[in-house]
């Protein structure tokens, strides 16, 4: 388990299988706009990357996405809202997404055996993905490089879930943050009742999204990163 993008090192990650958690809102981003028929995600660092990548691509094909303090960030065509992502806006479209915390986290990554992208809306068909896998690592995205809940605990309810079909072993990063996950059932209005980074988006009038994003198994899409683009993958 790795709490935030900061943290990722090489010797974490080499030749494992790694899923990428950002719960608010860049994994429920991806999984909503893949589900809608866009062709890939290019996850890149920062606003001046996301315009050169761009320039490579016609540009009826792309959309330039992502977000800034939680904001969509000035000459983007859509933001770090799921919403946004439908398939009337995306279908056909390759997306190149800049975002505070889920792309810094996925460009850390480049020892990792395979790279999929996690959050509640896909928790059954991940799980299921990597129930025949071993040597896992889950990166938590984290909020402006530190912890954070709502990360963990979908990471949490991963590690429930894969527990309750094989035998597994846990750093005690992951003990710790199973046991806070199953103290209140796993319901995630009040684990997360307190957690920053979402009474922030609340604050900044994204409450469709946090509920959006909090809801459970209602894709079937696991994507995976590819030679730098995050792709949807039949399973």
């Amino acid at each position: 388990m790795i709490p935030y993008a900061s943290a990722i090192r090489p010797d974490l990650i080499k030749n494992r299988y790694v899923v990428v958690i950002d719960v608010l809102r860049a994994s429920s981003v991806m999984i909503t706009a893949l589900a809608n028929g866009a062709k890939a995600f290019i996850p890149v660092l920062t606003v001046e990357e996301a315009h050169q990548k761009a320039c490579e691509i016609p540009e009826e094909e792309v959309l330039l996405c992502g977000e800034r303090d939680t904001k969509i960030i000035d000459g983007f065509h859509l933001g770090n809202s799921p919403q946004m992502y439908t398939r009337y806006n995306v279908e056909g479209k390759t997306l190149i997404l800049t975002t505070s915390n889920g792309t810094q986290a996925l460009n850390r990554l480049s020892e990792a055996a395979r790279i999929f992208i996690g959050s509640f809306l896909n928790m059954k068909a991940l799980v299921n993905r990597f129930i025949e896998l071993d040597n896992v690592v889950l990166v938590c995205s984290g909020t402006n490089d530190n912890f954070s809940m709502d990360d963990a605990m979908c990471a949490a309810l991963f590690i429930d879930e894969i527990g309750k079909k094989k035998n597994i072993e846990l750093s005690d990063m992951s003990i710790t943050l199973l046991k806070a996950f199953q103290k209140d059932n796993g319901n995630l209005n009040l684990l997360l009742k307190d957690c920053y980074h979402l009474n922030l988006l609340k604050r900044n009038g994204f409450s469709k999204d946090v509920e959006y994003c909090l809801q459970k198994d209602i894709s079937d899409i696991v994507p995976e990163m590819k030679a730098g683009k995050i792709v949807k993958v039949k399973l």
